[in-house]
């Protein structure tokens, strides 16, 4: 279905009534550049353990419509917007789906929801971020480097552009380092090219000036301290894209949260190889159940 946002922006949302209420209902929360089809094993898995569970494409990728100059641009409409449409679809699950709320967030989503839980703390009874983007790696140049470059290209008018290096969307082959940045199963990695296969306007390129001067902006905007949710954090041993460091800091700010680390992974942990992947899931379920009425 398509749910309208404040401004009549439409939002992709899937979702599954499941079996049982008395656990909660899951919501997934994605990351940048994805869409709900890379989430299908998850959601397989999910709604055959009965889970109630929802989904969404944010404002600008999947299919909610693009915000870049073109479809392939990886544009930011503002963090504050993503954050607008997040309230949104968390009002529209705690009115639609059984109670308590649960997260499921990865990456960017992972932030975001950091963010949305400053904010509002009622909304979400616990919480698993897998690979959460609490700080940008921004290789090679380094976050100092880049959040300067980025905040300049944004005031020379150039904050749509793509980031240096940076292109449309391109599905590079199996052992590529692409791959193995994500993920180190080859199989679960081209499943993402298969899909956007399927249907072309999945696919988004890389992000831009904008949307990486927005992203250091939002992280900086964060404050740890405000989140009283409890939370299970995992992250992989070296992440690529996020920092790891930064997560750590994170966490130890946390009121309720703890950090696991997984072995042997790449960013992409529920799309990992099939024992990495069970693990992930089984843990972060572990601890969602845990709190449940």
């Amino acid at each position: 279905m398509m749910l309208a946002m404040d401004d009549g922006w439409p939002i992709r949302l899937w979702w599954h009534e499941g079996r049982t209420a008395d656990r909660g209902s899951i919501l997934i929360i994605t990351g940048r550049g994805d869409f709900i089809e890379k989430f299908a094993e998850t959601l397989h898995d999910l709604v055959d353990a009965g889970w109630p569970v929802a989904i969404f494409d944010w404002r600008g990728q999947g299919l909610s419509g693009r915000v870049g100059a073109t479809p392939q641009h990886g544009d930011s409409p503002g963090f504050d917007r993503w954050l607008a449409d997040l309230a949104a679809v968390v009002g529209w699950a705690k009115a639609h789906l059984p109670g308590p709320l649960l997260g499921l967030a990865h990456s960017m989503g992972g932030h975001l929801l950091l963010r949305h839980l400053a904010g509002q703390r009622e909304d979400f009874a616990r919480a698993v971020l897998v690979a959460p983007m609490c700080g940008v790696r921004a290789q090679p140049a380094g976050p100092w480097i880049a959040r300067r470059l980025a905040r300049l290209m944004v005031r020379l008018g150039r904050g749509r552009d793509f980031v240096l290096g940076g292109a449309a969307y391109l599905q590079s082959p199996a052992g590529s380092p692409r791959q193995r940045m994500l993920t180190t199963d080859a199989a679960r990695y081209a499943d993402e090219g298969w899909w956007v296969a399927q249907n072309p306007a999945l696919g988004i390129g890389a992000v831009t000036w904008r949307w990486l001067d927005d992203a250091f902006a939002s992280i900086a905007a964060f404050r740890a301290e405000a989140v009283t949710t409890p939370l299970l954090v995992m992250i992989n041993e070296g992440d690529a894209l996020v920092d790891n460091a930064a997560t750590r800091r994170v966490v130890a700010r946390l009121p309720a949260g703890q950090l696991a680390v997984v072995a042997g992974a790449g960013h992409e942990l529920l799309r990992e190889a099939s024992d990495i992947r069970a693990h992930v899931l089984a843990r972060g379920l572990a601890f969602l159940q845990s709190g449940a009425r």
